[in-house]
C-alpha cells in the first residue's frame, strides 16, 4: 500500500466560471432580443394591425437583463483575474474570456444610449410622440 497522500487541487475559480456563463447568458438574451424587435415584431405589428406593438413594451424589461448581466459579469471576472493572480489557481482564461465579453457587450450598451441621448437631443429622434396614441 502507497502511504503518499496526494494534495488536493483547488479546481477552477467559481468566480471565473461565473463570468463566463452569465456574459455567455446576457448576449444569448441580447441577440434574442434584437431578432424578437427588429424582425419579428415589426412583421407581427403590421400583420395584426397594430396590436402586436404591445409586445415590444413588454420585451422593454427584459431587456435590461443583458446590461445588468455584462455589469455582473465584468465584476467578477475582475475579481477572479485577481484572486488567481494572488493565488496562483485556475481559471485565468476563463476569467479573461468573461472579463473581456463582458466588456465588450457593457461598452456597446454605453454606445447605443449615448447614441439615443444624441439623435433625442439632435432632433433626430422625437421621444415625446412615442406616448401620445
Amino acid at each position: 500500500m502507497n502511504d503518499q497522500v496526494m494534495p488536493a487541487r483547488g479546481g477552477t475559480n467559481g468566480l471565473a466560471v461565473t463570468s463566463l456563463v452569465v456574459g455567455i447568458l446576457a448576449w444569448v438574451l441580447a441577440i434574442a432580443l434584437a431578432c424578437l424587435n427588429f424582425v419579428i415584431l415589426p412583421v407581427v405589428t403590421v400583420a395584426t394591425m397594430g396590436v402586436g406593438g404591445i409586445l415590444y413594451f413588454c420585451t422593454l424589461a427584459v431587456g435590461c437583463l443583458s446590461p445588468l448581466g455584462w455589469l455582473i459579469g465584468t465584476i467578477t471576472g475582475y475579481v477572479a483575474k485577481n484572486q488567481i493572480r494572488q493565488s496562483g489557481g485556475e481559471g485565468a482564461g476563463m476569467a479573461n474570456a468573461g472579463f473581456i465579453m463582458n466588456v465588450i457587450g457593457l461598452g456597446l450598451t454605453i454606445l447605443l444610449v449615448c447614441a439615443g441621448a444624441a439623435m433625442g437631443m439632435l432632433g433626430t429622434v422625437d421621444y415625446s410622440t412615442w406616448l401620445n396614441y
